[in-house]
């Protein structure tokens, strides 16, 4: 027969100790405990802050952390909520946007920022100074050419405007003429005149057109100048910001942010700003209006979860209830067992408020956690029940619940806890200081539990009465494998399963096999979006805004000190395969104005002396039979051209011209007149839109709209430019490869993609060196505790295969690793500990007999204090968040793989160990002879 040990080493004896001080001093303690439960919780409210962004999450410490406060200090946070208008109409969605901005215009408590169109109407009169120094002459050669319109005749009498009538399409092909009987040697054009022929082309064209329609008419003149610039373009009308099918309009404007609104720090601002959409939608019907960007997405997550989590703690609460009245039959037990858990989680909260003074998102977690772990009064009313049903008066059970069950309690609540310590070595702030709050709350639960139970079974227990006979003496407990050496009754755990402990193992071994091969295949998944609950309304739009414009969310963010430099590292950075486009104003401010300016001058100088704006001038009847031959002779002249694509189409239009004039139609010459003074018009327009353009004026940083201003240059003077990406950069892919490209260019580059990247690749990291160094720790510790390798080792087994079948698990599931639910690993691996320290000491308590079952206390213990851990969590499961909903998951399938694996697998192993050893040698049959 197996015989009970009690532990009698000094751990156990400061345990009972302390626990027999809780059990003679009961009101003392207790309201000793109450004073430093109150104590903590005025702290916590007076001191307790919130870190609540995601770059929070990292060291201050950090190069790339460092290069963003940089930032932020030089240019300001523009974390901007992002309006979006879906429509077909852009003429209403430019209305819509007006309409958006006018109103939030009025709540500058609330919004900054406004940033929905660039109007650059007021730099177009000095378009020009965008252009070459070397484009600009190129326009002062064309005008020279135009000599005899833009100079007047210097001879008294003559018109003025001589020049301006007599401009028509004989003059033109004259002029073709001329210049194709230049011809080199080699057969090519003299300089100048490739340009003149595609001029030429263009009023052949249409002069062709005329004559056979003369609706047909528009004007040739466009071809005269150099391309205007793209800035003419931006200037011509305010630009408002669309994505490039026209679907969508955008509108960004920053949130006000709250110091002391926790982790929805916006959420003012949201909600003004969605009740702002709310009243304006209805009056742009067939128009759709949604809110996102990166505050906005923030801020309902942290929303999001917070209900999700409110919501599954209620559900658990009820479930755990529910579970405590099944298990113990009454309410003392759940009572006190609670009661040790809030008291441990208070503490734990003042001792956070003291040493690391906030919460950050991560951290925030850590009251939930102790829910679901510190809940080491299971253990402690499980054995001091058995002890008070096998006859021990109160006194005599708490001493023996603190020898026996104290040490396990302790040896779990120090490995768990150094586990999470552990997590203070990994590379990610939040979660070192996950790390530190949890283990403190692991050992002050723990800590509690020896405190406070003792004083309330005092005085809450009432079972003394219950138990005693008539005659004065306690009854018998059941005798079915009892075991009363010491008081206590133990009876198997499983008794079906302890007999056959080969099949066993067998089976577990198999299975865990099975489950490993599934388990290689495990998938990480990066993408924070994906994480979200899908029916969020920012998270729609966000995919929304992913279809319509991929690269558009965050963009990388460069600065320097000179405009020059921004232009050289624009050019370098649109090489790039993974940049899209690259936003900046050191463009708008044109580099060597002095040397332009002149050029301007001398522009308006020569077109001082144009005629009327858009009048007709009088043209005489042109004879079309004189046209047509001298068309036919330019043809002849251009002959040796031919090979010239140029040529080619302006021989054909002069053809076409030909043609159309050997008609008797008395109505051509009228036609080709009304042709010229259309003409002449027309040009006259195109030289009144180039004089527009070319004020004598220099362009200045003051000049450029505030909106750019405040976003693209700092009050320090430095110049900024934002380099968006092609692909998605919620993918992590194209994350990983656009911020490696960017570095190329600029390895002090920052912005949301540096400091997300980075912060997904230490969470992933950390939480695995965490979980790494959490075995290393919790191996130092049950060696300390054990003195035995051996038994260290079975102690870890359940944890180990827990592990793999929960990975396994996750795989035929569908689900993948992920930032969120990687917390649950250094979770996992305290309860697949506690479970088997459980196990092992409830083993080294019996002696050395011959065989060996788990007691059902301890079996029984274990079991409840793993089921109020996936009560927990589990409810999780329902949350719409998805990263809330796949942490419930592995915890649930983690606790649940480590308890199956610790009842049933380890129990089986060891009674097999005992087996074994007790095996007779094949002497031993002789010596008993003997």
């Amino acid at each position: 027969m197996d015989t009970e040990q009690e532990e009698t080493g000094f751990t156990p004896r400061a345990l009972a100790w302390l626990a027999q001080l809780g059990y003679r001093f009961p009101w003392l303690v207790l309201l000793g405990t109450a004073l430093s439960c109150g104590l903590c919780l005025w702290y916590t409210c007076v001191h307790l802050t919130y870190e609540s962004q995601r770059n929070d999450l990292h060291g201050k410490e950090k190069a790339y952390y460092q290069r963003w406060q940089q930032y932020v200090k030089e240019f300001g946070d523009d974390d901007d909520m992002v309006v979006v208008v879906q429509g077909k109409n852009r003429e209403q969605m430019e209305a819509a946007l007006e309409d958006l901005a006018g109103q939030l215009q009025k709540s500058p408590e609330l919004y900054d920022r406004l940033f929905y169109k660039v109007d650059l109407r007021p730099l177009r009169n000095r378009a020009l100074l965008f252009l070459s120094a070397d484009q600009i002459r190129l326009i002062q050669d064309n005008l020279q050419d135009l000599k005899l319109l833009l100079e007047p005749p210097v001879l008294a009498g003559i018109d003025p405007l001589f020049g301006w009538k007599s401009l028509n399409l004989m003059q033109l092909l004259h002029e073709g003429e001329r210049r194709a009987t230049t011809l080199t040697g080699d057969r090519t054009l003299a300089p100048g005149s490739d340009t003149f022929l595609k001029q030429l082309n263009a009023v052949c064209s249409n002069a062709a057109s005329v004559l056979k329609d003369p609706a047909t008419y528009k004007n040739p003149w466009q071809s005269i100048l150099p391309n205007q610039p793209q800035q003419q373009d931006l200037m011509a009308e305010p630009q408002f910001f669309f994505s490039e099918d026209g679907t969508l309009a955008f509108l960004l404007v920053r949130p006000f942010k709250e110091k002391e609104a926790g982790f929805t720090f916006a959420q003012k601002s949201i909600d003004g700003l969605r009740a702002v959409i709310a009243q304006t939608s209805p009056r742009y019907p067939g128009m759709e209006f949604g809110l996102t960007g990166l505050p906005v997405l923030e801020n309902d997550e942290m929303v999001a979860s917070q209900n999700d989590s409110n919501f599954a703690s209620w559900l658990a609460l009820a479930g755990v209830a529910l579970l405590y009245l099944v298990v113990y039959r009454g309410f003392r037990y759940p009572f006190m067992t609670v009661m040790a858990l809030l008291v441990g989680t208070t503490w734990a909260l003042g001792w956070t408020t003291l040493t690391v003074g906030h919460l950050n998102i991560l951290s925030s977690a850590f009251a939930v956690m102790l829910i679901g772990m510190g809940d080491y009064g299971v253990l402690w009313v499980t054995r001091f029940g058995e002890e008070r049903r096998a006859g021990a008066d109160l006194a005599e059970a708490t001493r023996k619940t603190a020898l026996n069950v104290g040490p396990s309690i302790l040896t779990a609540a120090l490995a768990t806890a150094l586990a999470f310590y552990a997590a203070m070595l990994a590379d990610l702030k939040a979660v070192a200081e996950l790390g530190w709050i949890a283990g403190s709350g692991v050992i002050l639960c723990a800590l509690s539990c020896f405190v406070v139970m003792p004083p309330l079974l005092r005085l809450m227990d009432a079972r003394g009465k219950k138990n005693v006979a008539d005659d004065g003496k306690v009854p018998e407990p059941p005798a079915i494998l009892s075991l009363k050496e010491h008081g206590a009754d133990h009876r198997p755990w499983l008794p079906s399963l302890s007999k056959k402990p080969r099949w066993v193992i067998a089976v577990s071994i198999a299975g865990t096999l099975v489950l490993g091969y599934f388990a290689l295949n495990i998938r990480y998944e990066h993408n924070l979006l994906k994480l979200q609950a899908q029916n969020l309304d920012s998270v729609r739009w966000e995919q929304t805004l992913i279809a319509h414009t991929a690269g558009a969310s965050w963009h990388a963010l460069s600065y320097t000190t000179t405009p020059e430099e921004v232009i050289a590292l624009k050019s370098r950075y649109e090489k790039l395969s993974d940049v899209s486009r690259v936003i900046e104003v050191a463009s708008l401010v044109p580099r060597d104005q002095d040397r332009k300016l002149e050029q301007l001058q001398d522009i308006q100088k020569r077109l001082k002396n144009l005629p009327k704006r858009g009048a007709l001038l009088p043209h005489a009847v042109p004879h079309p039979e004189e046209i047509r031959r001298t068309a036919r002779n330019l043809q002849d002249l251009l002959l040796p051209l031919k090979e010239s694509v140029l040529v080619q189409e302006l021989a054909g239009n002069l053809q076409r011209l030909i043609d159309n004039l050997r008609s008797a139609d008395p109505t051509l010459g009228p036609r080709l007149q009304e042709f010229e003074q259309f003409l002449t018009r027309d040009l006259a327009e195109d030289l009144y839109r180039l004089k527009d353009v070319t004020t004598s004026a220099p362009i200045k940083i003051a000049d450029l709209p505030e909106c750019l201003r405040e976003r693209y240059i700092s009050p320090n003077g430095k110049w900024l430019l934002r380099v968006f990406a092609k692909d998605c950069l919620w993918e992590y892919g194209p994350l990983r490869d656009f911020v490696a490209q960017i570095r190329t260019v600029d390895p002090d580059a920052t912005g949301k993609p540096f400091t997300t990247l980075e912060g997904l690749r230490a969470m992933k990291y950390g939480f695995l060196w965490a979980g790494f160094y959490a075995l290393v720790a919790m191996v130092l510790v049950l060696l300390l505790d054990f003195g035995n390798i051996k038994h260290t080792l079975i102690a870890l087994l359940p944890l180990g295969m827990g592990m793999i079948a929960t990975l396994g698990l996750m795989v035929l599931a569908g689900y993948s690793l992920n930032p969120a639910n990687m917390i649950a690993f250094p979770l996992i691996l305290g309860v697949g500990a506690d479970n088997g320290v459980h196990v092992l000491h409830d083993y080294r308590s019996r002696g050395k007999g011959n065989s060996y079952f788990l007691a059902s206390s301890t079996g029984r213990g274990i079991m409840v204090a793993a089921l109020t851990t996936i009560l927990g969590f589990g409810t999780l499961m329902i949350a719409s968040h998805r990263g809330l909903a796949s942490l419930g998951l592995v915890l649930t399938l983690g606790v649940t793989c480590c308890m199956l694996t610790a009842l049933v697998f380890l129990p089986a192993l060891l009674s097999f160990r005992r087996q074994i050893a007790k095996v007779p040698t094949v002497a031993e049959p002789k010596k008993r002879a003997a």
